[in-house]
């Protein structure tokens, strides 16, 4: 009876261990194993070595568990017939038995690794190891049987999602919650987003772009140039689709110190650079990249059509990543949305506001596929131009008109979900 107690005792702590070790190398952080690894922890390397073979893994903890329960079962049966006779020997085995495993090898373990799921797998990985080593020849012969019944079943194909490490990675950002890590999490899912959001989303648009005549007097044309916010400045001659050059004010200084004296014989155009025209339907990630290889901040941004749409810079790109940059050549009135919060949770918006920029400020998850601004959103939905006063509600959200000039609608109210329900 003795030894038997033994047995049985060490068959419930091996049923804990495998119980446990199956929740942490499941639960394991692949992200910070692949860390530790690079830091030349050789226990993550073991972690990483494990996953990428889950089948053997899995069958190895499973075997292992069979085994150790159906010993402790038939020891503890064979210990309770002994003591409380055959009948009511089975009856206190069973219930018994169910009740141990149950709390002490199943809930107890499994609870304890998914607290502490890195550290266990570090901890066991060297012993999941040699185990699996050793059990190999039962593991693969187990899981040849298992993949031949699925097979024969239909049921032996693997998951196929697109772009699958885009979206875990992005799930991965979306969990961290911590407000000591806002702004980080924000910049990362901005990144991510680059190659889906597209240069329109964020351009500049023609009626808010500062462009010069070539033709005016060039007095008047420089004085224009150098009292300029910008540093770029397209060119148009004739019309203003018909972009000539892009003048560059650092280069018109240096051209001026070589014409004070002379200045109305001063050719603008000669130290203009070539229009760099890009499709509005460029992702920013190619148009990032492209920035990158022409050494270039600026292009104009044309339609399928060959029309002028507007103007983006490098720094438009990188505004959608870290969020707006306001430097003291800005004008207050070019912040990317103005917005008045109101008592009630309500805020007042610009129609114009970008919807992926009020996301990102209020951590709305507002759709932005076919429209870019609030006032864009309005009439998509609607398929009419919005009346001064009128309530819309979509997406949970409450819209009020409550400014328009002519067609154009310039000031709403927009009630967050959570408002919307209250009131």
């Amino acid at each position: 009876m003795t030894v038997s107690i033994i047995i049985l005792c060490l068959c419930l702590f091996l049923s804990f261990f495998f119980s446990g070790t199956e929740t942490a190398l499941t639960a394991s952080s692949d992200p910070l194993m692949h860390e530790l690894e690079k830091k030349g922890n050789h226990r993550a390397y073991l972690v990483k070595k494990i996953k990428r073979n889950p089948d053997r893994f899995l069958g190895m903890i499973l075997f292992g568990n069979n085994v150790v329960n159906i010993t402790a079962t038939a020891i503890t049966t064979s210990l309770c017939v002994l003591l409380f006779g055959a009948k009511w020997g089975v009856v206190v085995s069973t219930f018994g038995v169910s009740f141990v495993v149950l709390i002490f090898c199943e809930i107890m373990p499994k609870t304890f690794a998914i607290r502490n799921p890195n550290t266990i797998a570090l901890f066991v990985s060297p012993i999941v190891s040699v185990l699996t080593f050793i059990l190999s020849p039962i593991v693969v012969f187990m899981n040849t049987v298992v993949q031949g019944a699925m097979k024969a079943l239909g049921l032996l194909h693997q998951e196929k999602l697109r772009d699958s490490a885009k979206t875990e990675l992005r799930g991965v950002i979306d969990m961290q919650k911590s407000d000591s890590i806002k702004s980080e999490r924000l910049m990362l899912k901005s990144v991510l987003d680059l190659s889906d959001v597209h240069v329109n989303d964020v351009m500049i648009h023609r009626g808010k772009m500062v462009s010069l005549d070539v033709n005016q007097p060039v007095r008047q044309l420089i004085a224009k140039a150098l009292n300029s916010p910008y540093t770029r400045i397209p060119l148009w001659k004739g019309k203003k689709d018909n972009i000539v050059g892009v003048l560059h004010v650092k280069s018109l200084f240096r051209a001026l110190q070589n014409h004070m004296q002379d200045l109305d014989s001063f050719d603008v155009l000669t130290v203009a650079t070539k229009p760099w025209f890009i499709l509005e339907t460029t992702s920013l990630l190619a148009q990032l990249q492209a920035f990158r290889k022409r050494h270039e901040h600026f292009a104009l941004v044309i339609d399928e059509y060959g029309v002028l749409q507007g103007v983006i810079s490098l720094e438009d790109v990188l505004e959608e990543i870290v969020g707006d940059i306001i430097d003291e050549t800005d004008y207050p009135s070019e912040e990317s949305f103005k917005t008045t919060p109101q008592p009630d949770g309500s805020i007042i918006v610009d129609g114009a506001s970008s919807i992926r920029d009020l996301n990102r400020h209020f951590g709305w998850d507002l759709p932005d596929d076919n429209f870019s601004t609030v006032a864009g959103l309005l009439l998509y939905e609607t398929e009419r131009i919005p009346k001064k006063d009128a309530v819309y509600s979509f997406y949970g959200f409450t819209f009020k008109i409550l400014e328009k000039k002519g067609n154009r609608v310039t000031s709403i109210l927009i009630t967050p979900p959570m408002e919307a329900e209250e009131n």
